[in-house]
């Protein structure tokens, strides 16, 4: 990116067009190369032959700078002139070079070689999503990824969903936001995978599907796949991935599905999507048949959704928290659809699935399926943890992973509804709630966690148990009646985890909010607008009797059964902070705290003997600190002299 930046070639669209063609190219021009090595000589479903042949990937990588450009230049209005393929016809169509440095140029050919390498290095052929991948990476180079709701599913929470799924031959299957057209790939690669062999699958054919007739293979690659999205580049990103695995005839057009679908009757079988959220868009552009009083993206994609779903439909679709317990009309609308439709499955996942795009905006997965629904009145909902990474803007691989269990819980419940059989489950994680109750609820709740508090509190292996902070925490109210010439302490809480501290003291009068509570020391203080960023702590002794706004709840510690100490080092966790953001309502930049679904949350509690021993150990560090603290401060003083 710096290449391209120092060049003056700064705006991130342009940026993504360029690397999109170039990397097209040289896609292209690989596919002609293994057909070669595979012995194919019939031209017609090559790209670089005759004339086109030196535009050819490695005939432009010994160019010239000077002789790059102008070949380069000349490629695309050729490609999209005499090229016999409609897609590369479509996407080479008003197409120029717009890196005007020309040894830039070149420089940026050779560095898209060298990373295209590493990509082919990691993937097996057949196996890879090079252009989600690449767009993927390109997003974090040019930090604007999440503007447009342009961000990339991560593949494993695509494999996931995918499995879930479950697409089978003969379905029709659409992602009506497509972006690069990640969950399409994969249900071709996993429906190609369930229609081969173990026979070829050994003899290193994983995708031969022999299992498949001549009608059923014709009607995959020509009928099967469908993608919307309102992003010319993305649709071009999308047609380049499916063009490489095959789907050339695949169906993929510009379209916006909430505003360009008055009328549309078409029906799919499976409907797999991320479809951007928190976002708003004019009422009056909505569809008519989507209309249901709102602006809100997340809500009208679901209803497109629901209400293109064939008889025997099933849906697989990412959603933020405002979706699971949102109050407005709207909201509880959409819920109840869904309930009725035949929702089956809900997970939860942790905040941060989506760094480093979303940051802390928390999302689940909604699984609903038409015929299961028929058989059964049971809805699972789970909660996943931690999916096999960090939560970090990196997201490093770790070992914590709950996906692979609850993909096998879920597939289980799936299994016995089909048989007829009763399915129980053991995990923590997972609670089963009859539909009926969920729906006879005034808000009809999706949240996990305030069904998971119905099961009662799980002892584990070391001896502790998850417990919901209600049993833990209780939410004072004392109201103080401000007297407008009495000085009251403020208190407010820091960002991080870094405590509660003194505001500051103010007249009475000069306070604006008047509802305002007491807070002793020794109570537990959380920001409702910031408990996502460590918003939260116990109140010192020195600013015992403060006051604080309704925007902080005040919570009595039950310390006959969790320490000041304990509680104070785990809600310094990563995890407790995942709580705070699941509990969390509203758009990336305004979430509050629900409290309700805040006290739902379940916290890991040992005996108060093994907290008391936690807290020697706590003790001991903070006696360190200041010993770390007074050493520092001498030798501070000591140069200081040096310097004076």
């Amino acid at each position: 990116m710096d290449i391209l930046f120092g060049a003056g070639v700064s705006n991130p669209q342009t940026i993504i067009e360029q690397l999109n063609y170039l990397l097209f190219l040289r896609a292209l021009s690989i596919k002609d190369d293994e057909a070669e090595l595979l012995g194919i000589t019939d031209e017609s479903g090559k790209i670089f032959t005759g004339d086109l042949a030196k535009y050819r990937w490695q005939n432009l990588l010994a160019l010239n700078a000077e002789d790059l450009f102008k070949t380069l230049e000349a490629s695309f209005d050729v490609l999209q002139k005499k090229s016999t393929n409609p897609t590369v016809k479509l996407l080479f169509r008003n197409a120029h070079i717009k890196i005007f440095d020309k040894p830039t140029l070149r420089r940026v050919l050779h560095e898209i070689e060298a990373f295209a390498k590493e990509l082919d290095a990691i993937a097996h052929e057949g196996n890879k999503d090079v252009f989600g991948d690449m767009y993927e990476y390109l997003l974090e180079k040019l930090k604007s990824a999440g503007t447009n709701g342009q961000f990339r599913t991560p593949r494993h929470i695509i494999d996931f969903m995918v499995k879930v799924v479950d697409p089978k031959k003969g379905e029709t299957i659409l992602d009506p936001a497509c972006g690069t057209a990640g969950f399409l790939v994969a249900a071709y690669r996993y429906i190609a995978g369930e229609y081969t062999s173990d026979k070829l699958k050994k003899a290193g054919s994983p995708r031969a599907m022999d299992k498949l007739s001549a009608d059923e293979k014709k009607f995959l690659f020509n009928h099967m796949f469908t993608g919307f999205d309102s992003d010319e580049d993305m649709i071009k990103f999308g047609m380049m991935n499916l063009h490489l695995h095959g789907l050339t005839k695949s169906r993929l057009d510009r379209q916006n599905s909430l505003t360009d679908t008055t009328g549309m009757k078409d029906k799919f079988d499976v409907i797999l999507a991320n479809p951007p959220f928190s976002g708003k868009i004019d009422e009056e552009s909505v569809s008519e048949d989507l209309r249901m009083g709102t602006k809100a993206t997340e809500l009208l994609f679901l209803r497109f959704m629901v209400d293109h779903l064939s008889s025997k439909g099933k849906l697989g679709v990412v959603v933020p928290q405002g979706v699971i317990f949102g109050d407005t009309k709207a909201h509880v609308r959409i819920r109840e659809l869904l309930l009725e439709k035949g929702l089956w499955c809900v997970v939860s996942l942790p905040a941060g699935t989506f760094n480093p795009y979303s940051g802390t905006v928390t999302t689940s997965i909604l699984f609903l399926d038409k015929s299961i629904a028929e058989k059964n009145s049971s809805l699972m909902f789970c909660r996943v943890d931690a999916d096999g990474y960090d939560l970090g803007s990196q997201r490093t691989p770790i070992h914590e992973n709950d996906l692979p269990d609850i993909q096998e819980a879920i597939l289980s419940f799936r299994k016995s509804i089909a048989s007829g059989k009763t399915y129980t489950s053991t995990n923590e994680k997972i609670a089963l709630i009859d539909r009926k109750d969920v729906l006879s609820a005034d808000k009809k709740t999706l949240s996990v966690d305030a069904y998971l508090k119905s099961k009662p509190v799980t002892s584990r292996k070391d001896g502790s148990k998850m417990v919901p902070l209600r049993d833990l925490l209780i939410q004072s109210k004392d109201i103080v009646k401000l007297e407008n010439d009495k000085l009251y302490k403020q208190a407010t809480v820091k960002l991080y985890g870094k405590g509660v501290e003194l505001r500051q003291e103010v007249v009475g009068s000069k306070i604006k909010t008047k509802r305002q509570f007491i807070g002793r020391a020794g109570q537990f203080l959380i920001s409702k607008i910031d408990a996502r960023n460590g918003a939260f702590g116990i109140i010192p002794k020195d600013i015992d009797g403060c006051v604080v706004s309704q925007d902080f709840p005040v919570f009595s510690i039950q310390k006959n059964l969790i320490t000041e100490d304990y509680l104070q080092r785990i809600t310094k966790s990563k995890k407790f902070a995942d709580l705070c953001a699941r509990s969390s309502l509203g758009t990336t930049n305004r979430k509050r705290l629900k409290v309700e679904l805040f006290l739902d949350s379940r916290i890991p509690l040992p005996s108060l003997k093994e907290q008391n021993k936690m807290d020697l150990l706590i003790e001991k560090i903070r006696k360190h600190a200041k010993e770390i603290t007074a050493l520092e401060n001498e030798i501070d003083a000591k140069i200081k002299l040096l310097w004076d």
